[in-house]
C-alpha cells in the first residue's frame, strides 16, 4: 500500500526531474546557438552558463520591493 509519504516523495522526485529537463533543454538550445555565434570556448561556455537567466524589465528594475532583491539565482544541477 501507497502511504502519503511515498506520494509526497513521489511527487519532489517528478518535480525535480521536470525542472532538470528544463534546464537540459535551455541548455541544449543554447548550444545549439551559440556553436554558430561564439568566437572561442570562453564564450561559448559563457553563453551556455547564462542560458536559465532571464532579463529584467524596467518594470523590475523600478519595484521597490523587489529592487535589491537576488535576480536569476543559479539553478540547481
Amino acid at each position: 500500500m501507497i502511504s502519503a509519504a511515498d506520494i509526497k516523495r513521489l511527487e519532489a522526485q517528478c518535480l525535480e526531474q521536470i525542472q532538470g529537463d528544463e534546464l537540459y533543454h535551455l541548455r541544449n538550445d543554447a548550444k545549439l546557438r551559440a556553436v554558430y555565434s561564439s568566437k572561442n570556448y570562453d564564450e561559448f561556455k559563457d553563453i551556455v552558463d547564462a542560458a536559465h537567466l532571464t532579463p529584467l524589465s524596467p518594470q523590475d528594475k523600478r519595484n521597490a520591493k523587489t529592487k535589491r532583491s537576488r535576480w536569476n539565482q543559479p539553478c540547481n544541477n
